[in-house]
């Protein structure tokens, strides 16, 4: 009885999702994307509401984890999904794709010193998202100070998946990529991420599911 509460408490602490920084809304009607182009952060949301008709959204990609495809009709008139690759990704409404209807996803790192926090007080290493993943997820961290920085991942086991980082970074709010189509076909279950950074030592768990 006591294995099966302490299994039930893990799965509702390993499946609570961190909500992204910030939502994008997209109105999809009168066969266009409004807006048709977005500029978002790595790990917002974005999110198509219907306005009228009947549409898709769906991702030029077929592959890697920024992959999707969704009603948007009366019946569906919202859909969100969380990117978390950088770089552009274009997307369309399949039955009204020959009348243009299409728009792109501009997704950056945040990396410029307007973009960053000047003022972190202290280390953090925040859960990362989205949790459960799959096959992508942000870790986000912070550094108050300029310092060595290993960021890796490791099963359960405790054996080492992949090395995220592992280089000197100045201070400021820092994120990085989990992808798993770059490691060698890692299984469904948990796995965990440890940042140490000077003194600072943190691990924290996420879910894999595919």
């Amino acid at each position: 009885m006591k294995r099966t509460l302490l299994f039930s408490v893990l799965l509702v602490s390993l499946f609570s999702v961190t909500e992204a920084q910030t939502k994008h809304t997209v109105l999809v009607g009168n066969y266009a994307f409004n807006p048709q182009n977005v500029n978002i952060t790595v790990g917002d949301t974005v999110e198509w509401q219907w306005v009228d008709g009947a549409h898709t959204t769906t991702s030029d990609s077929l592959t890697g984890g920024n992959v999707w495809n969704a009603n948007i009709t009366s019946a569906t008139p919202v859909f969100k999904f969380v990117i978390t690759a950088p770089g552009v990704h274009s997307y369309h409404c399949i039955p009204h794709i020959a009348m243009g209807m299409t728009g792109t996803i501009t997704a950056s790192l945040p990396t410029s010193v307007d973009e960053q926090n000047l003022f972190v007080s202290q280390f953090k290493l925040a859960q990362n998202y989205p949790n459960p993943f799959n096959p992508s997820t942000v870790i986000k961290y912070n550094l108050p100070v300029s310092a060595f920085v290993a960021l890796k991942v490791y099963n359960i086991l405790g054996n080492e998946v992949t090395t995220l980082v592992n280089e000197n970074q100045g201070s400021g709010e820092h994120s990085a990529v989990f992808d798993i189509s770059k490691t060698n076909g890692i299984a469904s279950g948990a796995y965990f991420y440890t940042l140490k950074a000077g003194n600072f030592e943190k691990t924290r768990k996420m879910l894999l599911m595919k």
